[in-house]
C-alpha cells in the first residue's frame, strides 16, 4: 500500500484539470513519431534540421510542458501544501496555449511560415507564463520538504529564462532582432530548458515519487538540499560563460553538470535496489530506464559523442521515459484517491471502489516499457544510421498511443466508478 501520510489530499485540484494535459501530451510524442516516419533519413540526420527541431519541440512543449505541469498543479498542494489560486483558470489556459503553441511552433519549422512559428512560440510563452503566474506564488508560499521545494522554485526560475530565451531566438529567427553567435544562444536555450526546467523538476519530484510510490529509502537530507542549488549555479555559470565567449570555462561548468546529473541516477538506481517492494512494475522499468539514459547521456557527454545521440538520450530517453513512467503511476493513484474522497463525502461505504491495478491493469501497461526500450534503442541507432529513423519513429509512435489507451482505461474506469458511487440503487462490482 502507498503511505499517504504527510500528503493533503484534501486540497487536490479536480482531477480532470491535470488528467486534460495528462490525455493531450501523448498526441504531441505521436505526432513527433510520425513526423520521424515520414522524414525518414531526414529525421536525425542534424539537430539543426527542421525536422528535428518540429519533434523536438512537439516533445518539449507538447508532451513534456504537458505532463510537468499538470503533475506541479497536482503536486503543489498535495505534497506543498500551496493550492494554486485560480487553478482551474490556469489548468484550462495552460492546456489550451501549450497545445497550440506546440502544434504551430513545429508547422512553424516544417514549411507553414514565419508567422505560424512566432504565434506558435507566443502561445507555448504565454502559457507557460499562465502556469508561472499561478505556481510562483505557491512556490512561495510552499512549506513542505525543504529540499523538494527548492528544486520546484529553481526549475520554474529555469523555465522563466527558457521562455525568455526562446522568445529572443524567434525574434533573431524572424529578423526582428540582430542576434551575434546565434549558436550559442541556442545552446543555452537548451541548457535551461533540459537541465534547469525539465531537470531540476525531475530531481525535485524524485525526492517524494520514489519513497512515496515505491516503498524506497529516502534520498539523504544533505544531497536534497544540496543538489539542485549546486546544479543551478553550474547551469547559470555554463551559460553566461558560453555567451562570453569562455568556451574552456563553459566545458568543465558543463562537466560538472554531467557529473551532478549522473551522481543522481546512480543514487536513484541504488535507492531503488533497497526499496521494501522487490516486485518491478512497469513504472520502476521506466525509471530505471531513464537513470540509465541519464548516465549515458553524461558518459556520451565526456567522450565527445554525436550531439544527436545525447539529443535522443536526453529527448527520449529520460524526456519522453521518465513522465510515461511517472504517468502510469499517477493517474490510477490521483483516480483512487479521488474516488475514495468521493465515496466519503457521498457515505457510500456500501459500493466497492476499484483499486489502482484495477483502474490501470499492470499485464496491460508492462507492454509500454518494452515499446519505449525498442522505440529509444532504434532511434539511438538511426542517429548512427538515418535509416533506422522510421523504425523508431513508427515504434515511438505506437508507444505513445498505448501510454494513451492505458490512461484513457483509467479515466474511463474512474468515470464508471463515480457513477456507481452516484447511483443510489445497486453497489459497484467493481
Amino acid at each position: 500500500m502507498i503511505d499517504t501520510r504527510g500528503l493533503r489530499l484534501d486540497q487536490a485540484p479536480p482531477i480532470h484539470l491535470p488528467f486534460r494535459l495528462f490525455l493531450t501530451a501523448p498526441w504531441f510524442a505521436v505526432a513527433a513519431g510520425v513526423l520521424m516516419v515520414v522524414a525518414g533519413d531526414a529525421a536525425l540526420g542534424s539537430r539543426w534540421s527542421p525536422y528535428a527541431l518540429a519533434a523536438t519541440h512537439l516533445l518539449t512543449v507538447g508532451f513534456l510542458g504537458q505532463v510537468m505541469c499538470g503533475a506541479l498543479l497536482q503536486m503543489l498542494p498535495v505534497i506543498a501544501g500551496a493550492p494554486i489560486r485560480g487553478v482551474a483558470w490556469v489548468g484550462a489556459w495552460t492546456h489550451v496555449l501549450l497545445s497550440l503553441g506546440a502544434g504551430l511552433m513545429a508547422g512553424g519549422f516544417l514549411g507553414l511560415g514565419g508567422t505560424a512559428l512566432w504565434v506558435g512560440a507566443a502561445c507555448a510563452a504565454l502559457g507557460f507564463t499562465v502556469f508561472l503566474a499561478g505556481a510562483i506564488p505557491a512556490l512561495a508560499r510552499a512549506r513542505g520538504d525543504p529540499g523538494t521545494v527548492t528544486a520546484l522554485r529553481l526549475a520554474a526560475l529555469s523555465l522563466v529564462v527558457t521562455v525568455a530565451l526562446g522568445l529572443v531566438l524567434v525574434a533573431a529567427l524572424m529578423g526582428w532582432l540582430p542576434l551575434p553567435n546565434l549558436a550559442s544562444w541556442v545552446e543555452a536555450h537548451a541548457f535551461w530548458g533540459l537541465f534547469g526546467w525539465v531537470g531540476l523538476l525531475i530531481v525535485g519530484v524524485a525526492y517524494q515519487v520514489l519513497p512515496l510510490f515505491y516503498v524506497a529509502p529516502a534520498y539523504p537530507r544533505p544531497y536534497t538540499l544540496l543538489t539542485a542549488p549546486a546544479l543551478f549555479v553550474l547551469i547559470l555559470a555554463a551559460a553566461v560563460l558560453l555567451g562570453t565567449g569562455r568556451g574552456h570555462w563553459s566545458q568543465l561548468a558543463s562537466d560538472l553538470i554531467a557529473l551532478g546529473f549522473a551522481g543522481f541516477a546512480a543514487v536513484s538506481l541504488v535507492l531503488q535496489a533497497y526499496r521494501e517492494r522487490p516486485r518491478a512494475d512497469p513504472t520502476l522499468v521506466h525509471w530505471r530506464l531513464a537513470m540509465v539514459s541519464v548516465l549515458g547521456t553524461a558518459l556520451g557527454w565526456w567522450l565527445g559523442a554525436a550531439p544527436e545521440l545525447l539529443g535522443v538520450l536526453m529527448l527520449v530517453g529520460v524526456g519522453v521515459g521518465l513522465p510515461s513512467g511517472m504517468l502510469l503511476k499517477i493517474v490510477p493513484f490521483l483516480a483512487w484517491f479521488h474516488l475514495q474522497s468521493r465515496q466519503i463525502d457521498l457515505g457510500r461505504l456500501d459500493v466497492r471502489i476499484p483499486h489502482m491495478h484495477r483502474l490501470l491493469p499492470e499485464g496491460l501497461a508492462r507492454w509500454h516499457p518494452l515499446l519505449h526500450a525498442l522505440a529509444l534503442a532504434l532511434l539511438l541507432g538511426a542517429a548512427l544510421d538515418a535509416r533506422l529513423a522510421w523504425p523508431g519513429g513508427l515504434v515511438l509512435t505506437a508507444s505513445a498511443l498505448w501510454l494513451l489507451a492505458l490512461m484513457s482505461l483509467a479515466a474511463w474506469r474512474y468515470r464508471r466508478a463515480t457513477l456507481d458511487l452516484a447511483d443510489p440503487r445497486t453497489p459497484s462490482p467493481l
